[in-house]
């Protein structure tokens, strides 16, 4: 079903039983790549918007849950080369993840390395640990029983000191195949909090050129982006997606 999403040309669809869609550049603008907006659909698109503009195609499909298992990461591998295959578009696509759509976004590249050509992360949640597995947290702790419980049944707090999905695990995949990373964060974030996040990151990356870090000093979690300065951020993402 083809609608318009920001004045954009969109279609509506579903992929393996899921909600999908992809949004068109306007005509004879395609540059044949691909941002792939991994959770949260309408939330913060100035920087989608941005990358619409110059020429790129964006899409998303619909979650099982917010945790970023292997199930969701594969389907985003089949709808990804379904996209390419469709539209004639580059199978190495651009993952934007906020929040923990960062998550998604980091162990999807590090499943398929292959399908992405740079990262865009916004105050990625990279450790479980710190999100939603904090012990006292009253933000936490209905997102623990209610869905993280859910999306990996049987998996106690005790043990996230040796789990093998967190985010951040897949750093050495994403070293190894010379993956660009933009994370942009903010200094007073106090649900994704950066010292228990994306810090990991710094220390992972550190002595690489992969890892490029933009603070956003006083923004809290939201709102996402650099607001006037997001054309830092699409910048990035031109540089890095060839």
């Amino acid at each position: 079903m083809d609608n318009l999403w920001n004045g954009f040309r969109c279609e509506e669809f579903t992929f393996e039983e899921r909600k999908a869609i992809v949004v068109f550049p306007h005509d004879k603008t395609s540059n044949g790549k691909l941002a792939l907006k991994t959770e949260y659909w309408n939330a913060f698109p100035d920087v989608e918007i941005r990358l619409l503009e110059q020429g790129f195609h964006l899409a998303y499909i619909k979650n099982k849950n917010r945790f970023a298992t292997k199930e969701d990461c594969d389907i985003k591998a089949r709808f990804v080369r379904h996209l390419a295959q469709t539209y004639a578009l580059d199978e190495r696509c651009v993952p934007v993840g906020m929040s923990l759509g960062g998550a998604h976004a980091v162990r999807f590249a590090g499943f398929y390395p292959e399908l992405v050509s740079c990262l865009f992360l916004d105050a990625p949640v990279l450790s479980f640990s710190s999100y939603p597995g904090k012990f006292g947290s009253a933000e936490c702790e209905p997102i623990w029983q209610y869905e993280f419980a859910k999306a990996y049944p049987g998996v106690k707090r005790y043990q996230l000191l040796n789990f093998d999905a967190h985010p951040v695990n897949m750093a050495d995949t994403l070293i190894a195949n010379r993956i660009p990373i933009l994370m942009v964060y903010g200094t007073a974030d106090e649900s994704v909090i950066y010292e228990e996040n994306g810090r990991l990151f710094e220390d992972a990356f550190e002595g690489t050129d992969l890892l490029t870090i933009i603070p956003a000093p006083g923004r809290a979690h939201h709102p996402h982006g650099l607001g006037e300065d997001n054309g830092k951020i699409v910048q990035f993402i031109l540089d890095h997606c060839h």
